[in-house]
């Protein structure tokens, strides 16, 4: 964030200043943003709009899913969107770019009786060619489909042929983990005894497979027998496998998970290889000859390559002759020798003592990042404090030193040359100010970069600078959020501090490293809300939600809509207004009268009028954060029964219900109904966390909701 190494001369500097001012005036110029696709400065990007168009009113939420070369994304709304076939909570869309704009498509599943619960269908996983989906739904979507609350997988193929996978047990048994990229293979962990296999199993879940439309248990031996009778777990065995971690390989031949070391409880954890559906190898298995090994230990998966050719390990256990120590090291398992290497190996004597649990590699695995608390190059490296070391085709690297350091929250490119990582900690002499700021490590230079750095000593101002995140939304891919080009030349992140002169507001905006300059990617001018939604593999198009209207397409009257910054982009500007009528001339042909459509069978988000939420004042959003309990007032526009549910994501899990209300008007007007979140919301709040609730409410076939964000920190 301050002056880089690379100081720009007086004169770019102020052509740039020039430019910057001019690109403003004309935006300032123009009624709603200036053309369909409009030009931002630097970096060659252009403005789309992906959502343009009717919304119904819905509030769009954000995207899922994003294809490698940018042309597609998958988005999400509370409420369908015009056209949807079904009334779907939270909504899907699909956007594809054409030659003239981008095109919405509505993805859902029609079903028919609507549920108070409203656990309806959702898409978990989407293929490459964003042709063929993979489905839950706790609403039977076929004849032969189990009935609800019953939870079910689905197929569906890219003619739209829906087919059955097969019943996974109740709401909340099954949770899933990965796909292969065509969606053949689809892997889950579910706690429901789903075959006769895995009926003896006394505790936990296990790791499942459906390959084609066969279901598979996952956690098998060689006779494919349970491993264990305390079960079996994808990956590393949490609740929401990280998608980079890559539980499963590409194609879907291989499946890594963990499991007990016996049929028997309370053994250490192995990491174990199941591979075609038809064999089972221990990764983790020893292969220390000593005589002084020591004791088994718990090992842990760290992730593997996308083919699934090596896997990393995490564990205090000596797995090979060169480790005599207890501290915690990081191994890497190749299947093709079956051969186990310490990646994390120091001087004789050092422990490793590797920190956290991310490891984040090449796509080959010859390059692999990882944190250690001590110091494993000599004279380089602080002991007892997070260190951050690169394994480079054997060689080990120390790179930099930084307590906050955390690999969950860092990308690295396809060829492990480039990783880009946020820290605090002032890591070259540029970094001054004790905030997040974000630097890049180039391996094959040696080098290290201040990314967030403005020109001219922009950047001093006690502001952080992050990776944007968009939502709580679970990517439908295995390479989750993007904030980095595949190739490591581009590296997106989020700041309110002004770095380049064309940002002139005061608010959080998208900004875009790329080949050594800084450009913004949001517009830098109003007080418009700008929220990073992701990047393209290939960088051409970086996505972020605002309601700023940014191009001529975009007249919704200040909703928040999805863009795309997309290099070389731009459309033709939209074609003007037609001139207003006068007299007989707008009059007009007669036509038919046409029916109106149907509404959807279930939950609009955007309700008939008479029913809505009314929002909560200060003092009651108060009481829901340190009382968990707070009194809701919702306009029926008719006697009967009217519901009120509060939902959300607690302890990484799918959105549940944490609270309920109901009540019987006997006329229309307000009803006060009384919300007591249950015990896990509770402790989100006791924790010093903030608790994202949707309240939902529904009387006969009307439903309405509000979106509410509680917490020590804030309540809005």
């Amino acid at each position: 964030m301050r002056r880089g190494a690379t100081h720009r001369g007086v004169r770019a500097a102020r052509a740039r200043a020039l430019a910057g001012a001019v690109a403003l005036a004309l935006l300032s110029s123009l009624p709603y943003g200036s053309a369909a696709g409009a030009a931002i400065p630097g970096h060659g990007r252009a403005w789309e709009l992906v959502t343009a168009g009717p919304t119904n009113g819905v509030n769009l939420l954000g995207t899922r899913a994003w294809s490698d070369d940018g042309t597609r994304v998958v988005y999400v709304s509370f409420g369908p969107m015009p056209d949807a076939p079904s009334g779907d909570f939270k909504a899907v869309g699909l956007a594809t770019r054409g030659p003239d704009g981008w095109v919405k498509q509505p993805i859902g599943e029609p079903y028919g009786e609507p549920s108070l619960e409203f656990e309806t269908s959702e898409p978990l996983a989407v293929d490459g060619a964003f042709a063929s989906w993979v489905w839950r739904s706790d609403q039977p979507l076929l004849p032969d489909a189990p009935p609800a609350p019953r939870d079910a997988f689905y197929r569906r193929a890219p003619d739209g042929t829906l087919t059955l996978l097969g019943p996974v047990g109740n709401v909340g048994d099954t949770q899933f983990a990965a796909v292969s990229a065509d969606a053949r293979h689809v892997v889950f962990h579910s706690t429901a005894h789903l075959l006769p296999a895995d009926a003896r199993r006394l505790v936990g879940g296990d790791a499942y497979e459906f390959s084609g439309s066969e279901l598979r248990l996952v956690g098998v031996g060689p006779a494919g027998a349970p491993l264990s009778l305390c079960g079996s777990a994808v990956g590393d065995g949490g609740l929401e496998p990280e998608p980079s971690m890559h539980p499963i390989s590409v194609d879907g031949s291989r499946i890594w998970f963990t499991a007990p070391a016996s049929p028997a409880c309370g053994q250490p954890t192995r990491v174990y290889l199941r591979e075609n559906g038809a064999q089972t190898v221990e990764a983790s298995a020893s292969a220390c000859t000593r005589s002084d090994c020591g004791p088994p230990a718990d090992v842990q998966f760290a992730g593997a390559t996308p083919d699934g050719s090596s896997a990393f390990l995490l564990t205090t256990e000596q797995l090979t002759d060169d480790d005599t120590d207890s501290g915690a090291d990081v191994y890497r398992y190749d299947v093709a020798d079956h051969a186990l290497t310490r990646l994390s190996a120091g001087p004789p004597g050092v422990r490793a003592d590797v920190n956290g649990s991310a490891v984040l590699s090449s796509d080959d695995g010859a390059r692999v990042y990882f944190v250690a608390t001590e110091a494993l190059v000599p004279g380089q490296g602080e002991a007892r404090h997070r260190n951050l070391y690169l394994s480079d085709h054997g060689t080990l690297r120390y790179i930099a030193t930084a307590d906050d350091l955390d690999l969950h929250r860092a990308a690295v490119s396809a060829d492990g040359r480039v990783l880009a990582f946020a820290t605090i900690a002032p890591l070259l002499p540029s970094d001054a100010d004790g905030h997040l700021d974000v630097y890049r490590y180039d391996a094959q230079l040696g080098s290290l970069q201040q990314v967030s750095l403005g020109e001219d000593g922009r950047g001093q101002a006690p502001v952080d600078v992050s990776f944007g995140a968009p939502s709580n939304l679970v990517p439908l891919q295995q390479s989750g959020l993007r904030w980095m080009s595949a190739d490591g030349r581009r590296i997106l992140f989020v700041t309110s501090e002004p770095l380049v002169p064309e940002d002139v507001n005061a608010t959080a905006d998208v900004y875009e490293w790329a080949d050594g300059t800084l450009g913004l990617v949001s517009s830098g001018a109003g007080d418009a809300t700008v929220s990073y939604q992701g990047l393209s593999a290939d960088g051409s198009s970086a996505f972020f939600t605002t309601d700023e209207s940014l191009v001529s397409a975009d007249r919704n009257g200040g909703d928040e809509d999805l863009y795309a910054a997309r290099l070389g982009g731009g459309f033709p500007a939209a074609p003007p207004a037609p001139a207003p009528c006068d007299g007989d001339a707008c009059q007009g042909l007669p036509s038919p009268r046409l029916p109106l459509p149907a509404p959807p069978t279930l939950n609009h988000a955007e309700a008939p009028p008479g029913l809505r939420i009314r929002p909560l004042g200060r003092q009651a959003r108060a009481r829901l954060a340190a009382r968990g309990r707070a009194v809701v007032v919702v306009d029926v526009p008719a006697p009967g029964r009217v519901a009120l549910l509060a939902r959300a994501r607690v302890n990484g899990r799918r959105s549940v219900v944490v609270a309920r209300g109901a009540a019987a008007p006997r006329a229309a007007g307000p009803v006060r109904l009384t919300l007591r979140l249950d015990a896990a919301a509770r402790r989100v709040l006791r924790g010093g966390r903030q608790l994202r609730l949707t309240l939902v409410a529904r009387e006969g076939d009307q439903a309405a909701t509000l979106p509410l964000t509680v917490g020590a920190a804030r309540t809005r």
